[in-house]
């Protein structure tokens, strides 16, 4: 068994020690261009690798001539080229909810931080210490609002979204769902996604990229929202019309918007649009996720090898 650990995985020694047992593995963290990908993924039975880095398209894979498991250090698979492993008959394992805790609390930690003004308030509060004095008309600009007896609009019903739901109950949120697949979920309130739009107070995406999510929030959909709707998104950029929620957060219609994903990180309007928070696609970046990531893809491989395979997403 030949294994190739193509880009950082968050491998622990444990997780290493199992994978020299069952086969001779070589260990890379730079495999960020076709050429590497070619070489390292030629002649391997097992390949570790992060779609976002190594260049899964349809050159390298048609390289992958013994290959029978690429395990992914992601959730998401989009940008691996589905007519090629489907031709070679490679199986593609993801790690699903490694992060899930950390992506539904950073969910808040965005809304929370919209809905009380912090980053604002820390700025002004350093330039020039003050307390807010409801005497002054100026101080309104830092005039938050309560999450309880909002409704927040999930859209996704994964692992993820039911927990981001688990947490507004908490807030005492009256919680409405969408999932393309609709789902019986106890504190959660199926509606279609029209009535979503319609009646939500907060918006927060949590569903994968595809066909029906593509630019789910565009100029149609934002026109069907509240006035003063809030949006957050930890998923995916895709599904967000960029220009379109900037020109809404402009006009003032989107009160604003929590992002942890873009879709052109250095030229999106989004950057210079009013109101909005952006963390740098770090919603999963916790402690206890990089653990879990290694754990996970091992546990697959593990799964792989006794005949049981798991987490298989084609």
């Amino acid at each position: 068994m030949k294994i190739a650990v193509l880009n950082e995985c968050f491998l622990s020694k444990a997780n290493i020690s199992y994978l020299k047992s069952i086969g001779d593995i070589e260990i890379f963290d730079d495999t960020t261009n076709e050429e590497k990908a070619i070489t390292r993924i030629t002649g391997k039975d097992i390949v570790f690798a992060d779609m976002y880095e190594c260049p899964l398209n349809k050159n390298t894979l048609s390289h992958a001539n013994n290959l029978k498991l690429l395990c992914l250090n992601t959730t998401g698979y989009d940008q691996i080229d589905a007519d090629t492993i489907s031709r070679y008959n490679i199986k593609v394992a993801n790690t699903p909810s490694y992060s899930t805790e950390a992506v539904a609390e950073h969910t808040f930690a965005l809304l929370l931080s919209l809905s009380h003004h912090i980053v604002k308030s820390n700025t002004a509060v350093r330039e020039k210490p003050f307390q807010i004095n409801p005497a002054d008309k100026r101080h309104y600009d830092y005039l938050g609002f309560n999450l309880h007896g909002k409704t927040i609009g999930i859209i996704g019903l994964g692992a993820i979204g039911c927990h981001v739901a688990k947490i507004a109950n908490g807030f005492g949120m009256k919680v409405l769902g969408y999932n393309r697949n609709q789902k019986s979920i106890s504190n959660i309130t199926n509606v279609k996604l029209n009535n979503l739009f319609k009646s939500a107070d907060i918006i927060t995406l949590h569903t994968p990229l595809n066909k029906e999510s593509e630019n789910i929030i565009n100029t149609h959909s934002i026109e069907k929202m509240k006035q003063d709707v809030l949006i957050i998104n930890t998923s995916r950029a895709g599904c967000i019309a960029s220009k379109d929620l900037a020109q809404a957060l402009t006009d003032g219609k989107v009160l604003g918007a929590g992002l942890d994903v873009l879709d052109n990180w250095e030229q999106t309007p989004l950057l210079r649009a009013p109101r909005t928070i952006i963390t740098p696609h770090s919603a999963w970046f916790t402690k206890e996720s990089l653990a879990r990531v290694g754990d996970i893809m091992t546990e697959n491989v593990r799964a792989f090898i006794n005949k049981q395979p798991r987490n298989i997403v084609n």
